[in-house]
């Protein structure tokens, strides 16, 4: 197993591509798909592009990495309004993709990558946290040392608050890759990040 990490695009969003027995998985593409097809070798197979939620630094190379590679794309349906290519830039940071959507939660197998989707609602309504074996992808949920914003369309601080109490119970050691920034593990982060330092 391998994840390549590539922080592009005007935010500086954490692309990631994720490589296993020859198969890949692409998670958030930001933005350059040519740079980001540019980890897969030509042996490897391409089994889907999954997106963490609905904004655009996430979710911008989607189209192109799904026709360059033939593969579906992936995200929780109650992010779709900000996809949806009838809602353009509606709700800020929005931006439509036009490949069919399959949704993305609970347990399930995306070509040979068994995933188990977790239900994160606060930055967005449909933020997941997508883990494969001792990966956690985060996108906007959780950050290394921070969270993610709860202001824009469909976040919740509410929702983020009882999201949060959610990572007490996962395993210490999980790896943390996150949206934006460094990498972390659940274990640090219920040690030094102050928003989940406060729910005790």
């Amino acid at each position: 197993m391998k994840v390549d990490v590539l922080p592009i695009g005007l935010y500086q969003e954490n692309s990631y591509v994720l490589h296993d027995h020859d198969h890949v998985l692409f998670i958030d593409p930001g933005r350059y798909a040519i740079q980001i097809a540019a980890c897969v070798s030509e042996k490897e197979t391409v089994d889907g592009v999954i997106l963490t939620h609905g904004h655009e630094d996430h979710t911008q190379a989607a189209d192109d990495l799904a026709e360059m590679f033939g593969c579906d794309v992936y995200m929780s349906l109650d992010d779709f309004v900000l996809v949806d290519p009838k809602n353009p830039l509606r709700y800020g940071y929005d931006a439509p993709v036009y490949s069919p959507i399959k949704d993305l939660r609970g347990e399930m197998t995306v070509g040979t990558f068994p995933l188990t989707v977790i239900s994160t609602p606060g930055h967005t309504a449909g933020s997941v946290c997508v883990r494969f074996r001792s990966l956690l992808f985060t996108g906007d949920t959780l950050f290394a040392g921070d969270i993610g914003r709860t202001d824009l369309y469909s976040g919740s601080e509410e929702e983020m608050i009882e999201t949060l109490k959610l990572f007490k119970d996962l395993p210490h050691d999980l790896r943390v890759l996150p949206g934006h920034g460094p990498a972390s593990t659940i274990g640090r982060e219920l040690k030094v990040n102050p928003y989940l330092v406060a729910l005790g």
